[in-house]
């Protein structure tokens, strides 16, 4: 696995990994009007066209099978391809951003959907730790905060 930052020249992939993974992954969890209503929005493209500077992707033999995003002190992304989950892709992904972060903040966090369950348990096992549970005021999905902070 190779982890690099993402270029402009990767939203499109970045967007193709994006969308299959919602598509099979986030209907069970938010449903699939709201899956197919985020994707027709255009905010995935968006997304990655504005966070560019702060994404990084993960690189077996040329292809882009998944990427992390930071924002402040927090992880705001984690995206795998379906066929490379459960292989140490996110786990080297979230200890990337987790190196990243912890450079300038002594507390990290991330929010995930609370019942992707995947989720919430893979960023347990990594040490994370749910704060608290809220709903989303945009979209009234349940959501947990999960926090990790730096070793002494």
């Amino acid at each position: 696995i190779q982890l690099r930052p993402a270029t402009p020249d990767d939203v499109e992939a970045l967007t193709a990994l994006s969308y299959k993974t919602i598509r099979v992954k986030y209907p069970e969890i938010i449903g699939t009007d709201m899956v197919e209503g985020y994707i027709a929005s255009g905010a995935v493209p968006q997304y990655y066209a504005e966070r560019n500077a702060f994404t990084r992707i993960a690189v077996v033999d040329g292809e882009l099978i998944g990427a992390c995003a930071v924002r402040d002190n927090a992880v705001d992304l984690i995206m795998v391809t379906l066929e490379h989950h459960r292989t140490g892709v996110g786990a080297a992904l979230l200890r990337d951003a987790e190196t990243i972060l912890f450079a300038g903040h002594d507390l990290i966090s991330l929010e995930s959907f609370r019942d992707n369950r995947q989720a919430v348990d893979f960023y347990t096992k990594h040490g994370w730790v749910e704060q608290d549970c809220f709903t989303d005021p945009d979209y009234g999905i349940a959501m947990v905060r999960m926090t990790k902070r730096r070793a002494a």
